[in-house]
């Protein structure tokens, strides 16, 4: 049996991959700084966990032992409140990351990382719909974390042509669904599905967006972006030459406006006033526009199986159950 260690394996993301691997009869191993128990859940009976700080070299080589692959989540991300004031630590403990996980990879013969990357990648595209070949043509992202993720993407690419090393490159766009806190440093600032929705749950009104309400979004569903991610770490256990040293955009090529959402949202949990809205200021530097072409994903089987109206739904089932859970 293969085994896969999965960084960032107790984040949203990665419990997801961790569960979804497992199904598939792949032997897990989660690693993360944070346990499941400290993050509210177990993981299936089966799966190991290690806990370990990926910026400490021994430590991570000791978290790697034994795999065959790495599906590489961990990173050091927050909400736009904290990407903002914590510029330095997101630079310093990302690269601090990268540079532990790869020479550790390379010493244990360790031949495949799946890395995570981000669409802040593309803050700057040459055009629109972006691909993922104009990587090459970008301007570096002004977003720290963004910047980071090229970062991690030349890693990638610098190993493999030094020591051989094989990597697939994942760009996330926007994941959501059910189970994701709508908390980030400042309430409700995080990720903007959750946190729209609880703004909305609260009774706030009028609404208020931050940044500019006329941003454009692709979003995708937690369950669709683990599915393909699953089957890429399983490519990539069976050597697969076409995912091999490759890069995929992962996301839908319907995209949205932040206004669009809300009013989605607002229709979706309001209370049955109008809709309302303002525009809050923000600090946090990302991009106006991020619309992706998804053609290459969608030759290896790409589907979108739930829509952003049916994937709303389930969020504000979620966040209203918990909701009065917690009460």
């Amino acid at each position: 049996m293969n085994t896969v260690v999965v960084t960032g394996g107790t984040g949203y993301v990665g419990r997801h991959a961790v569960e979804e691997l497992h199904a598939r009869g792949v032997a897990v191993v989660a690693v993360d700084i944070v346990s499941p128990q400290e993050r509210g859940f177990s993981f299936s009976p089966g799966i190991d966990f290690r806990r370990c700080d990926l910026r400490i070299p021994a430590e991570t080589r000791a978290a790697l032992r034994g795999a065959d692959a790495i599906l590489h989540l961990g990173a050091d991300i927050g909400s736009l409140t904290y990407m903002h004031e914590h510029q330095a630590d997101i630079l310093t403990n990302n690269a601090a990351i990268d540079a532990a996980l790869y020479p550790a990879a390379k010493e244990q013969g360790i031949p495949w990382i799946i890395y995570s990357s981000s669409s802040m990648v593309f803050q700057h595209p040459p055009q629109f719909p972006y691909r993922e070949e104009d990587i090459a043509r970008i301007h570096p992202p002004t977003n720290v974390y963004g910047f980071a993720k090229l970062i991690g993407e030349y890693f990638c690419r610098a190993y493999a042509a030094e020591h051989g090393l094989s990597y697939t490159i994942l760009r996330y766009h926007n994941i959501y669904g059910p189970g994701e806190n709508s908390k980030g440093a400042t309430p409700g600032d995080i990720h903007v599905i959750p946190a729209l929705i609880q703004k909305v749950l609260n009774g706030q009104y009028p609404l208020e967006l931050l940044g500019n309400p006329e941003a454009t979004r692709s979003f995708t569903y937690i369950d669709d972006a683990i599915n393909f991610t699953a089957d890429i770490v399983l490519r990539a256990l069976k050597k697969d030459e076409s995912v091999r040293n490759q890069d995929f955009n992962i996301g839908n090529d319907t995209f949205i406006t932040i206004l669009e959402l809300a009013l989605m949202i607002w229709k979706e949990c309001g209370d049955g006033r109008p809709f309302r809205y303002k525009e809050v200021g923000t600090k946090s530097d990302t991009a106006l526009r991020r619309e992706v072409d998804i053609t290459k994903i969608k030759k290896l089987g790409w589907r979108q199986n739930i829509s952003l109206q049916e994937g709303l739904a389930s969020v504000v089932s979620w966040m209203r159950a918990h909701q009065e859970k917690s009460i």
